[in-house]
């Protein structure tokens, strides 16, 4: 049977303090449902370097000041690292099942687009997501985050560098498999192992009214 979609009905943010937001429908196999997503948050942010102060001093009249010259200092931008792994997030509820596959640090800002580079580090996270048949439920990329060791924000993957670092994640729809990238930028100096986290939102069954909880499901990628 072809799945239909149901717009949510449009509420005031005083009727929302009356009742509960409506949680978004699914659809089941052989009946009839819409499903849609819950918006996700996520930031990052880096503080500027403060000023260096400077220093003074003076000469006697009986000796000259010798100029003293310094080469500029640079820091090597660090290595990109690409490490092949395999690990699995299942939501038995949905069926989805998702891979992370490749697991990619201080990934280079690509050539033209370099605001916030000083700032950030890019993590890029391969993955293949088979999503499930049972309800007409998609995955999309902006229901994933990563959070590094040292951090304590969740961080939603960026659009902003297209395809040109590899070719992007797309929405998963029902029963299908789809293999693509995502890109975060995390704070730079950011260190310890990178947790990925798939947010499920919270859906409501059309025909029989059952709620389904979102959740969040973790997998620690090294």
């Amino acid at each position: 049977m072809t799945p239909t979609t149901t717009p949510a009905p449009a509420t005031s943010a005083a009727a929302r303090t009356h009742r509960p937001a409506a949680r978004p429908a699914l659809r089941r196999l052989a009946v009839v449902g819409a499903v849609a997503s819950l918006a996700l948050v996520g930031a990052c942010s880096s503080d500027e370097p403060g000023p260096t102060p400077s220093a003074s001093g003076s000469v006697s009249s009986s000796t000259s000041a010798t100029p003293t010259s310094s080469a500029p200092t640079t820091t090597a931008a660090p290595k990109r690292t690409d490490k092949k792994i395999t690990k699995e997030i299942k939501d038995p509820v949905l069926g989805h099942v998702i891979t992370a596959t490749t697991l990619s640090r201080n990934v280079p800002f690509p050539a033209g687009n370099p605001v916030g580079e000083d700032a950030f580090e890019i993590i890029g996270v391969q993955v293949t997501v088979k999503a499930g048949s049972r309800y007409s439920a998609d995955v999309q990329p902006g229901m994933f985050t990563v959070r590094t060791a040292s951090a304590a924000t969740q961080v939603k993957p960026t659009a902003e560098f297209g395809s040109r670092l590899g070719a992007p994640l797309v929405a998963a729809k029902r029963a299908e498999t789809k293999t693509g990238w995502l890109f975060f930028k995390v704070d730079r100096g950011s260190t310890g192992a990178v947790t990925l986290t798939f947010n499920r939102p919270a859906y409501e069954v059309s025909t029989t009214g059952v709620d389904i909880k979102a959740q969040a499901f973790k997998v620690d990628l090294g």
